[in-house]
């Protein structure tokens, strides 16, 4: 048996519930994984409130990025060991037994050994939320010294993102709220100004003294609409969430946009693990709760306060 936060049927935070669940068999490409950290993200408390989109049925447990070690191998997985410490990262649709558990039986191609350099609640912070800043960033491919307006800068995404555009030699600017600066300054996000104040956006684009090259809205909920009168001619936009407003004006100025939706697997871990090698980025960890916190993890990932990351341990 595992223990596992269940959801008989969707809803708020409160349909999670921790129950004890039947240990899946494993079939011949499976590893089980005993789960040592798992990363709360959007996408989780979406899928719990809705999980139609994604394909599965109740009951299911969601999350999709882990932390943990081999307890078990299928007969045909000879590239792990019992034992490794390794991180994984599951297909957001399709996944009807995620990481919210004591345990995860995965295909083995979703799990690679993990950074050294990390500890499990760092390394479960990492795979969802990493792979999909890096992937945003290699579809926007920023140039050294072009701009990047990023919305959501210091949110689980965002804060992993604005590194790695660091990283790169992109010029980053974020409109954020006061209780954020300091931190995305840290991060290297060279512009900040108040989300707050009236015309930030344009007070952004002023303060760079040029148009934006590229927009990445890890937010919604119209801000990369508002973002098209900053963006330069042929600028280059992307976004993780649900389109909102009108985009012609995007169409009419040969603006490209990028959705992404990450593309999970061992390709995206070992190119993440290559970026943490390399000192590009780190996870930050606003809390480390257990899984009985998980409702109230939700809740902030919801509303969008703290910053960075919140991971529940297992261990």
């Amino acid at each position: 048996m595992a223990r596992a936060l269940v959801i008989e049927r969707p809803g708020p935070p409160e349909v999670m519930r921790l129950a004890d669940v039947a240990s899946r068999p494993l079939a011949g490409s499976e590893v089980r994984v005993a789960v040592e950290a798992a990363g709360v993200n959007a996408v989780d408390a979406g899928n719990r409130s809705d999980a139609a989109w994604a394909g599965v049925v109740a009951p299911y447990v969601v999350g999709y990025e882990f932390a943990g070690r081999v307890e078990e191998l299928g007969e045909q997985v000879d590239d792990l060991q019992v034992g490794d410490a390794v991180w994984g990262l599951l297909p957001v649709r399709g996944t009807r037994w995620g990481a919210y558990a004591d345990e995860v039986v995965a295909d083995a191609s979703f799990v690679a050994v993990r950074p050294q350099a990390l500890e499990p609640a760092e390394a479960g912070a990492l795979p969802l939320a990493g792979a999909t800043a890096l992937q945003l960033l290699d579809r926007l491919d920023p140039a050294p010294g072009e701009w990047i307006l990023v919305h959501g800068a210091a949110g689980g995404v965002g804060h992993l993102f604005v590194q790695l555009a660091h990283a790169r030699g992109a010029r980053v600017a974020a409109p954020a709220s006061a209780a954020r600066h300091e931190l995305l300054s840290r991060l290297g996000v060279a512009l900040i100004v108040d989300r707050h104040q009236p015309g930030a956006i344009a007070a952004a684009r002023e303060r760079a003294g040029t148009d934006f090259a590229m927009v990445a809205d890890l937010v919604g909920q119209g801000r990369l609409v508002a973002s098209l009168e900053v963006m330069a001619e042929g600028a280059r936009a992307g976004s993780i969430v649900q389109l909102e407003g009108d985009f012609d004006e995007a169409v009419d100025r040969n603006i490209t946009l990028h959705g992404v939706l990450v593309r999970p697997g061992r390709t995206a871990l070992d190119a993440l693990a290559a970026r943490i090698a390399a000192g590009e980025a780190r996870p930050v960890l606003d809390e480390v709760v257990g899984l009985e916190d998980a409702r109230r993890a939700h809740e902030r990932v919801e509303t969008g306060s703290g910053q960075g990351k919140v991971v529940l341990s297992l261990r």
